[in-house]
């Protein structure tokens, strides 16, 4: 039996636990915030039941700090258990499902599973559209998070839509120096990016930096983010001592952040890669190259289709240096991870067998080039009859 001073001591115990856990996840401390979860997950179930939204409160917070940490399978597991407890409690339309549905599919996309991310984001937005209306800050996050996954699957027009909506929101919303308003920014600068409109994306991406350096401090995860992506403008224009120099004060933040074995560092170490690449430093892009698929396996699986991105660009350099033999071990790995990621008929596949074909042409194997540049034609007049 617990006595009612008992009782009132341990709910203000989860209160602080919940609340510090919080504050340091928010803050990009995830060891104290992971400690904190989990107790606030032992003291829940003690106090309030097994089943109380409490627990799925504490298991939800959990389930964030886990994908921050790159432990997806733990990440996926627990926001998956606190969704069916706010389902058995609130019912299919409480503002607190679409929460949980907006993390989990979070979750699917650091996995790679965009098709469930997308249902679940779309539903969480229809929550909440009928919850808060049009013009609501959860709306803008909403529209961020949708807009994230259209980019990620290269659906750039609709992502772009989503993101002006978004930043439409948070200024008529009086939010200009929202955190969230800087991923908005960010977000929409990858795009501008991707267009080659490199000036305008400079530009959000440092009105991001501002904010978030404002909102955060400097050592926040957030703040990584926009250091990279302004050095990723800077590599573009190849001013590569400036970006060189950022990149590594990317790593550094996120080194002390997340350790040395995240997925993140991967990223950067890749990046760094191009850097050295286009300075002529080949051996020591090869290293980093090497550096960034070995962490990216680690973290992510041998299977993730993030890792494609380092296996090309390690490709792409053996290739350059006319080292053909691993140059094509590399580009069929990518095909492979493609293939089971997306399926046989993915554009991606598509341009993993151009960059083959390309290959086998330059070095005279040409039965294998026309092999393969025939089945990259077919994928893609598939892919455009059906779009």
């Amino acid at each position: 039996m617990i006595s009612k001073n008992q009782d009132d001591s341990f709910k203000v115990l989860w209160d602080n636990t919940t609340y510090k856990a919080i504050t340091y996840y928010n803050e990009g401390k995830y060891n104290e915030a992971l400690a904190l979860a989990k107790l606030s997950i032992d003291i829940a179930k003690k106090i309030y039941g097994r089943e109380s939204t409490k627990v799925a409160i504490s298991m939800n917070n959990l389930s964030l700090i886990y994908d921050a940490q790159g432990k997806f399978e733990e990440a996926e597991y627990l926001s998956i258990e606190s969704l069916k407890i706010w389902k058995n409690q609130l019912g299919p339309d409480d503002p607190n499902i679409a929460t949980s549905l907006n993390n989990l599919a979070g979750i699917y996309v650091s996995r790679g599973k965009y098709k469930e991310a997308e249902s679940l984001y779309e539903r969480s937005l229809e929550i909440k559209q009928k919850v808060f209306g049009e013009n609501h800050v959860e709306i803008a996050t909403s529209y961020n998070n949708l807009a994230d996954l259209y980019r990620l699957e290269k659906k750039y027009n609709e992502a772009e839509s989503l993101y002006n909506k978004a930043i439409g929101i948070f200024e008529k919303t009086k939010n200009n120096k929202n955190p969230d308003i800087g991923s908005s920014f960010n977000n929409l600068a990858e795009i501008l990016k991707i267009k080659g409109q490199y000036d305008e994306a400079l530009k959000l991406y440092k009105k991001a930096f501002e904010i978030w350096k404002t909102s955060y401090g400097p050592d926040h995860p957030d703040i990584a983010t926009a250091i990279n992506n302004i050095a990723g403008i800077y590599y573009l224009e190849g001013n590569y001592a400036e970006a060189e120099k950022l990149y590594k004060e990317v790593l550094k933040i996120d080194e002390k952040i997340y350790g040395q074995n995240h997925h993140y560092n991967a990223m950067t170490f890749n990046n760094i890669a191009l850097v050295k690449e286009g300075m002529g430093q080949y051996e020591d892009a090869e290293k980093y190259f090497k550096e960034a698929i070995e962490i990216s396996q680690n973290t992510l699986g041998k299977t993730h289709p993030s890792l494609v991105i380092y296996l090309n660009n390690v490709a792409g350099l053996y290739r350059a240096k006319e080292r053909y033999k691993e140059a094509e071990f590399y580009f069929k790995r990518g095909l492979l991870v493609l293939e089971k990621a997306f399926g046989t008929s993915s554009p991606d596949v598509a341009m993993a067998l151009l960059n083959l074909a390309e290959m086998y042409d330059s070095i005279g194997r040409v039965e294998e080039a026309k092999r393969f540049s025939e089945s990259a034609k077919s994928i893609y007049k598939k892919a455009f009859k059906n779009s």
